[in-house]
């Protein structure tokens, strides 16, 4: 190769080296960190009835590490929820973000109803974020070209709706029990869906009747049965811990003591979906649904019936709800305790649904 081509490609290869660590040390990618620390929360929209300005930027509420904004960035488009993350999150083992808490709060809430999965809250970073830019002069970390398009999609609901779930967002941000407890049961409900209003028997009218596979369907059925009662159970186990020994009498008066304690429920009552009581359906999801679905060994489980999975999420959802109403704060409680922002709450026209932003 001739000295000046050498020399040539040297210098490029230098140039271009060094434009690379100029592009990193402007956009580091240990997100968040101080030039990346707000983030779009794609897969919720908040309607404009609370009459917004183009450019404000309101608090709605806060967590440990985080305070959640209302952003109306765009003439007549409904406005975003924005997360100021502190950058020291990265520092603790687990983040439980805003945006996992609210999802599991809307689920819960609503009986698991619509829940796949697909369904989740999305952080959008956003470099030396301003709320005075212009929506397309935003630069984002984690976008690219399909997710920029997509990035105004997302459920439309009122700030109000946010603040009516602030005792179980509380809850969530509070105890690291109740976040895994229902995301084990949200995942159970991803894998496998019933309605547990139907279910369980809390509307007069079952407009959603369960049915057991056709002969063809059980071969699409019997792993997610399987994987479903899996997460029932461990969402039940997270609360309740593994059934005693029933040859142990002192265990047993411990354990049920431990169940009205936890979640309020007896558990010598009955389970309404069966014959038996709270606590002997409990052992046996444990031994006979729980185990035979956890450890097939290479066995297909073809005797399972889809009751049976649904006996078990209703049971878990059941015991998560007791154990939701036992620990949870009041909403005034909780409402101070997150610092939601009266001022815009009182804001909102519970009568009407809106994009329009007020004019100057």
């Amino acid at each position: 190769m001739p000295d000046g081509l050498h020399d040539f490609l040297n210098e490029w290869l230098e140039n271009e080296r060094l434009e690379k660590k100029k592009f990193f040390e402007k956009y580091p990618t240990d997100v968040p960190n101080s030039k990346c620390s707000y983030a779009l929360i794609k897969g919720i929209n908040i309607e404009n009835s609370f009459g917004p300005s183009v450019g404000d930027f309101v608090p709605l509420f806060e967590t440990e590490n985080e305070q959640i904004n209302v952003w109306t960035y765009e003439k007549d488009s409904y406005s975003a929820l924005i997360s100021q993350v502190n950058p020291e999150i990265k520092e603790k083992s687990f983040w439980k973000t805003v945006g996992s808490i609210i999802n599991l709060s809307q689920a819960y809430s609503e009986a698991f109803e619509g829940v796949d999965f697909d369904k989740r809250l999305e952080y959008c970073w956003i470099y030396y974020f301003t709320e005075h830019a212009l929506f397309s002069e935003l630069v984002f970390y984690n976008l690219d070209g399909m997710d920029y398009a997509t990035i105004h999609n997302g459920r439309i609901i009122k700030a109000t709706d946010i603040a009516d779930l602030a005792p179980v967002i509380e809850l969530l941000s509070r105890d690291d029990k109740a976040y895994t407890v229902l995301s084990l049961l949200f995942s159970s409900f991803q894998i496998h869906y019933c309605c547990l209003i139907c279910e369980l028997g809390l509307s007069s009218i079952k407009q959603h009747e369960s049915h057991e596979p056709e002969l063809w369907e059980q071969a699409d059925f019997i792993t997610k049965m399987e994987s479903a009662i899996v997460q029932a159970c461990r969402c039940a186990e997270s609360i309740l811990g593994k059934p005693p020994n029933a040859s142990k009498q002192s265990r047993i008066l411990s354990h049920k003591e431990k169940w009205i304690e936890l979640t309020g429920i007896n558990p010598d009552s009955r389970f309404e979906r069966t014959e038996m009581s709270y606590l002997d359906f409990y052992i046996d999801l444990f031994d006979n649904l729980r185990n035979p679905s956890a450890h097939s060994y290479g066995d297909i489980h073809f005797d399972l019936e889809r009751k049976r999975t649904i006996d078990a999420q209703c049971f878990a959802a059941l015991v998560a709800r007791g154990y939701i109403g036992k620990h949870m704060k009041n909403s005034e409680e909780a409402l101070e305790i997150l610092k939601f922002n009266r001022e815009l709450l009182n804001l909102v026209d519970d009568t009407m649904s809106t994009k329009k932003t007020k004019s100057d």
